[in-house]
C-alpha cells in the first residue's frame, strides 16, 4: 500500500506488510507472536488471531497484583537495606537482607503484573485444538494495524480479523465461518490467577502468564450496568485480592450475542473461570448467523465500550496518521543484498515500539507488554533506549506521553530514600513500577548508576525537539533534584584533589564489583557530561547555577585509562591485561560508550576513544555482544568515522535475529526469550544517528557507507545528541 500524504511531503514508499504463511508452531511456542494494543494495552495472539491454544498473554500497564505476604513471621515494616560502609559512614542500600529473605524476595516480585484474561475459539464445546487446524495464514497489515488470519477447522474456512484501538485499553473481532452457524465454533473466554513468584532467579521470566490452577483464590461475575441493562452490552467482573478490573464487551445490535458462564459460580474445577460468547437464538432473525463481531474492553471500570464498527474505523485512521507524521527511512533502491532486511526491521520495529514502548507516564518492561520479565517492571536504566527514539524519529508526542511526568510521580518515594540515605536531591532507582515507586533487592539494583544522568539526556532530547522556555520549566525540577544527588554522591579524594564515584558503584555492564571498584569509565564521563547539562539548563533559564555543581564536575576524576586506551573503571587490579580476560572482555561495552551514545564531553579524548573503538573491533566477537550492543557499536562506529563498520552491525542478521513476528531478540550469550524492546528502541535509535548524524556530525547519512550499493533517502528526522 503507497503510503499517503501527511500535512507535509512524505516519501513514496510502500510500508510493507509482514506475512506468515505457513505458521511455525515451535517459533509460536518460544513466544514468536504478532500483536495489536497501543502502548498501555496489547492483546497478543497465536495463529488463530486470537488465543486459541497458545496462552498469550493480554497485558497492561494498570493491572497489577501483590502476592500473599510472607507467612513466616517476617514484616515488610522491618525492611530497612542492609548498610554498607561508604567513606567512613553507613548507608543503608537496597540489598538483600540476610535476616529477612522472604520479605527481600516479596518486596523484589511485588507488585507484578498480571494477565487481564485469554480469548480464543472454541469448537464443538470444547477449546479448538491446534491437531484440527490447517493450512494456517496470518497477515499484520502495519498501516491499519490490522491481522487477518485464515485457516481451516475440519475442512471448513474461518477468517479472525483482530484489531486495536489507540483510544482505549480494547480488541475488537471480526470472525467469520459457516461453523458459526452451526453452532460449532464459538468464542470462549477465561481467566487466570497470578502464580506466586518464588524469585528463585534475578529475573524469573513469565512467557504464559497466570495459572488456571486456583479457581478459588479469585472470582468472576457477569454484572449489569447499575444504569440498567443495554441491548448489546455485557461485563465480566474479575477480582483477584485486591485487584479488580472488568472487561466490558459490545457487539452490533443487529448481530446479538450470548454471554454465559461454563460453570457455576464457586466452582472449584480449573474451568470454573470460563465464558462462552455465541450468536444469540431468537426467531426474528431467520438465518443463522456467520459471524460473530465484538469488542473486549479491559478496564478499572464498568464502562460503556465503543462498538466494533467505531474501533475498526478510528484505528486505521490513528495508524495511517501515525505512519504518515514523523521520520521516515527509505531504503528501497540500495541495491546491497542487506538492505532489504534492514529495511523489513526497521518498518516492523516502528510498529511494535508504538504497540509496547508508547505508554502513558511510564516506559514499558523490557519484554514489553508481551510477557512478564522481571516481573512486570521497568528498568529506568533502559529509559533512553526505549524512548530516545520518539524525539529523533520526529514522534514527540509519544516522549511527551513519558517524560517528565514519569520522574515526576517516582519523585516522592525516590527523594525519601535519598535522604535516608543520607544524600541530596534525588536518586533513582533501577528496577521499579509506577503505583508504589518501591524497590527490589539485590546487588545491581542498589548499586546501578548509569540511569542517573538520564533526566538530563532526555531532557536535551526533549529541548531540541521545543526550544522553548515551556520545555525548560517542565525539566527544571526533575533536572535540579537529580543533579542535587548526583553533586553529593561524588567524594573528594584528598589524595589526588578529584571527585570519584564509588565505591560502592556497579557499572553498566554489571560486571564489576561494586565494593572494590571506583570511577567506572563511562558512568564518571556520564556525571561530568550530565552535570555540565544542568548548569546549561539553569543558564538557559536565566537563574545561578549551585556552585557544588560545577565544582564536582570540573574537578570529577577522568575516565581511567591504560596503554593509550580506555578501562572500564579503577580498582580491582584491573590493569592492560583486561581485555584477554574473558570475565571482562565479554562484555566491554562501557568503554566505547564514551563515544557511543555519550555525546561530546570533556571528559572524554577522541584520540583515545578511537584507539579504544580499534581495539574493541579486535576483542568484542559477534558471539559474545548482546541485546543492545550492537546498536551501541553502530553508533561508535559512526562517530568515529567508520560506517563500514556501523552498517556490518546493524546488518549482522544471524548474530542478532529478530523473530518471525519482527520483533528483536537479546542475542549473544545467556538470551532471554524474544522480545527485548530495548533492542528495538536501540535500533531505531543507532538508524536514527545514521542518517540524520549527531550534534557535530557532517555531511548526510554519516553512519552509511558511500560505496555505491546504499541509497538512503530520509524525511522529518532529527539529529542525536
Amino acid at each position: 500500500m503507497t503510503r499517503q500524504s501527511g500535512s507535509a511531503p512524505r516519501l513514496d514508499f510502500e510500508v510493507h506488510h509482514s506475512c506468515w504463511h505457513e505458521i511455525d508452531y515451535n517459533s509460536i511456542a518460544r513466544g514468536s507472536i504478532s500483536k495489536v494494543g497501543n502502548g498501555d494495552f496489547a492483546f497478543n495472539v497465536d495463529n488463530t488471531g486470537m488465543q486459541t491454544f497458545i496462552p498469550f498473554n493480554t497485558l497492561s500497564s494498570w493491572g497489577w497484583h501483590n502476592d500473599s505476604l510472607p507467612a513466616d513471621g517476617e514484616k515488610l515494616s522491618d525492611y530497612h537495606g542492609v548498610e554498607v560502609l561508604t567513606h567512613g559512614r553507613n548507608v543503608s542500600y537496597d540489598l538483600e537482607d540476610p535476616d529477612l529473605p522472604e520479605v527481600s524476595k516479596w518486596l523484589t516480585a511485588n507488585p507484578n503484573r498480571v494477565n487481564l484474561g485469554r480469548i480464543g475459539l472454541k469448537y464443538k464445546g470444547d477449546t479448538l485444538a491446534q491437531s484440527l487446524i490447517t493450512k494456517p495464514r496470518q497477515e499484520l497489515d502495519v498501516w491499519n494495524g490490522i491481522i487477518t488470519s485464515t485457516f481451516k477447522v475440519d475442512g471448513q474456512d474461518v477468517k479472525v480479523v483482530t484489531q486495536g484501538d489507540f483510544e482505549t485499553d480494547a480488541v475488537t473481532f471480526q470472525i467469520e465461518s459457516d461453523l458459526i452457524s452451526t453452532g460449532d465454533l464459538q468464542v470462549n473466554l477465561d481467566f487466570p490467577y497470578p502464580p506466586k513468584h518464588n524469585v528463585t532467579s534475578s529475573s524469573d521470566f513469565e512467557i504464559f502468564m497466570g495459572s488456571y490452577d486456583f479457581p478459588l483464590n479469585h472470582t468472576t461475575s457477569i454484572v449489569t450496568d447499575p444504569k440498567g441493562p443495554r441491548d448489546g452490552v455485557a461485563h465480566i467482573y474479575h477480582g483477584m485480592d485486591e485487584t479488580t478490573y472488568f472487561v466490558n464487551f459490545r457487539w452490533p445490535c443487529r448481530s446479538p450475542l450470548s454471554l454465559t458462564r461454563n460453570e457455576p459460580q464457586g466452582s472449584s474445577a480449573v474451568t470454573a473461570h470460563r465464558f462462552t460468547l455465541s450468536p444469540a437464538t431468537s426467531s426474528r432473525y431467520e438465518r443463522p448467523s456467520t459471524s460473530i463481531s465484538f469488542t473486549a474492553h479491559f478496564s478499572l471500570d464498568l464502562e460503556l465500550p465503543a462498538s466494533p464498527s467505531a474501533i475498526r474505523n478510528r484505528n486505521s485512521i490513528a495508524w495511517n496518521r501515525f505512519w504518515s507524521e514523523g521520520g521516515f527511512v527509505d531504503l528501497t533502491e540500495s541495491s546491497n543484498p542487506n538492505a532489504t532486511e534492514l529495511q523489513r526491521r526497521i518498518i516492523m520495529t516502528q510498529y511494535y515500539m508504538r504497540v509496547n514502548s508508547a505508554g502513558t507516564g511510564q516506559i514499558p518492561q523490557e519484554s514489553g507488554l508481551v510477557y512478564n520479565g522481571w516481573w512486570g517492571k521497568f528498568h529506568l536504566e533502559m529509559s533512553v533506549w526505549h524512548c530516545a527514539h520518539w524525539a529523533t524519529w520526529g514522534r514527540q508526542q509519544y516522549f511527551d506521553n513519558i517524560f517528565p511526568s514519569m520522574y515526576e510521580t517516582l519523585m516522592p518515594t525516590s527523594k525519601a530514600r535519598t535522604h535516608n540515605m543520607g544524600w541530596e536531591g534525588t536518586r533513582w532507582p533501577k528496577m521499579t513500577e509506577l503505583g508504589t515507586g518501591g524497590i527490589a533487592p539485590g546487588e545491581t539494583r542498589a548499586y546501578l548508576m548509569w540511569q542517573q544522568p538520564h533526566p538530563m539526556y532526555l531532557a536535551n532530547l526533549a529541548y531540541q525537539a521545543k526550544p522553548t522556555r515551556q520545555t525548560l520549566k517542565e525539566w527544571d525540577r526533575v533536572i535540579t533534584e537529580t543533579a542535587d544527588y548526583m553533586s553529593s554522591f561524588a567524594w573528594r579524594n584528598e589524595t589526588t584533589g578529584h571527585y570519584d564515584l564509588g565505591p560502592p558503584s556497579k557499572g553498566v555492564t554489571e560486571n564489576s564489583f561494586p565494593l572494590e571498584t571506583r570511577n567506572l569509565a563511562y558512568e564518571i564521563a556520564y556525571w561530568r557530561w550530565g552535570l555540565d547539562a544542568a548548569a546549561d539548563w539553569k543558564r538557559k533559564l536565566g537563574r545561578a547555577v549551585p556552585e557544588k555543581w560545577s565544582t564536582v564536575a570540573e574537578n570529577l576524576a577522568p575516565p581511567p585509562q591504560i596503554d593509550g586506551m580506555y578501562i572500564p573503571w579503577e580498582g580491582s587490579g584491573l590493569n592492560s591485561s583486561w581485555w584477554e580476560d574473558p570475565s571482562l572482555s565479554k562484555d566491554p561495552r562501557s568503554v566505547i560508550m564514551l563515544q557511543g551514545i555519550l555525546p561530546d564531553t570533556p571528559a572524554v579524548d577522541p584520540e583515545v576513544g578511537l584507539k579504544t573503538s580499534n581495539k574493541m573491533w579486535e576483542v568484542w566477537t559477534d558471539a559474545n555482544i548482546r541485546g543492545w550492543g550492537r546498536s551501541v557499536l553502530a553508533i561508535n562506529s559512526a562517530r568515529v568515522g567508520n560506517p563500514e563498520r556501523a552498517i556490518y552491525h546493524m546488518t549482522n542478521y544471524g548474530y542478532w535475529p529478530f523473530d518471525d513476528a519482527g520483533m528483536p531478540t537479546r542475542s549473544g550469550p545467556n538470551p532471554s526469550p524474544p522480545p527485548y524492546f530495548p533492542g528495538g528502541g536501540s535500533f531505531l535509535y543507532a538508524i536514527g544517528y545514521m542518517v540524520a548524524g549527531w550534534e557535530g556530525s557532517e555531511g548526510d547519512t554519516p553512519g552509511f557507507p558511500k560505496d555505491g550499493t546504499w541509497v538512503v533517502k530520509h524525511e522529518g528526522l532529527l539529529k542525536a545528541l
